[in-house]
């Protein structure tokens, strides 16, 4: 019954997931499928976060194949499949990873309704980055994406895995076993990067789930890549423990990213997190 009613309001307009597979860019911004709470689980732990956070597919790579056409299809077909598995919360749907994107969701490139889903989601931190640059939650997690992967099918040294090691001859790292624990395991393999600045870390952050994400030396304010390393795989595991479990905690939440934003993070024109509407971080740290 709750997939069959989602797929009813969500499945008549499907256009922004689909719009690089040959549609037009600039077509209307579907918020009710963007701001959509999406149930899966990673290394049997569940998961919730809207569609738009789910970088595998609210961003889909632009087609360049000679039946356009038939992408779309291909594309709207799976989509559907997605939505469908993963509408029920009490059967949340089993990944072997995913990438989270942690955005200022109104801000959908040059698409002025893009605002509109800010109000539509349900979640106290995806409404706190929606239109905020300067929330606490972007200046701690890493910048562009991170991967939620499960740790139980991971080889660091599959060639075909996400790891995306340079090929320098030196040993592996092996993956961290401890919770909480994160580490460096290899030199990333970076176009027209320098040999030992880019680095791939982990961070086991319970059981078999963990994060995959990449660091780099001397990032903002000089900080290391064994401090980056440090820093942002706490603020990602706090934030799947606070932000994505089936309950929100984001007191919690607010106040461990306001202590782990990185070097140098500017204040916005409202103050510390420039939020006017709510905590900041000056007030959570008091």
């Amino acid at each position: 019954m709750i997939r069959a009613l989602l797929l009813t309001i969500l499945l008549s307009s499907l256009s922004v997931a689909l719009a690089s597979c040959g549609k037009d860019e600039h077509a209307a911004v579907d918020v009710g499928l963007l701001s959509t709470d999406i149930h899966v689980s990673v290394g049997q732990h569940a998961l919730v976060l809207p569609f738009i956070a789910m970088g595998d597919y609210a961003y889909q790579p632009q087609s360049f194949s000679l039946n356009r056409k038939r992408d779309s299809e291909q594309a709207r077909s799976a989509l559907r499949q997605f939505l469908y598995d993963s509408a029920d919360p009490e059967k949340p749907l089993a990944l072997d990873g995913f990438s989270v994107a942690v955005r200022p969701y109104g801000w959908y490139g040059e698409l002025t309704s893009s605002s509109q889903i800010c109000p539509l989601l349900t979640r106290n931190w995806a409404r706190s980055v929606c239109d905020n640059p300067w929330a606490a939650i972007r200046q701690a997690l890493p910048e562009d994406r991170f991967r939620l992967v499960d740790l139980s099918r991971l080889q660091v040294e599959d060639p075909h895995g996400p790891f995306n090691c340079r090929d320098d001859g030196k040993p592996r790292r092996p993956l961290p076993q401890k919770p909480g624990e994160a580490v460096m395991v290899c030199e990333e393999l970076v176009y027209g990067g320098r040999d030992d600045k880019f680095h791939r870390a982990v961070i086991r952050i319970d059981g078999n789930l963990g994060a995959l994400w990449t660091v780099w030396r001397y990032g903002q304010n000089g900080e290391t890549a064994e401090a980056m390393t440090e820093r942002e795989g706490k603020a990602i595991s706090a934030f799947v423990q606070y932000a994505l479990g089936k309950s929100e905690n984001f007191s919690d939440l607010h106040a461990a990213m306001c202590r782990l934003r990185r070097p140098g993070s500017s204040d916005g024109p409202h103050g510390a997190d420039d939020n006017p509407r709510g905590a900041d971080c000056e007030r959570a740290a008091n």
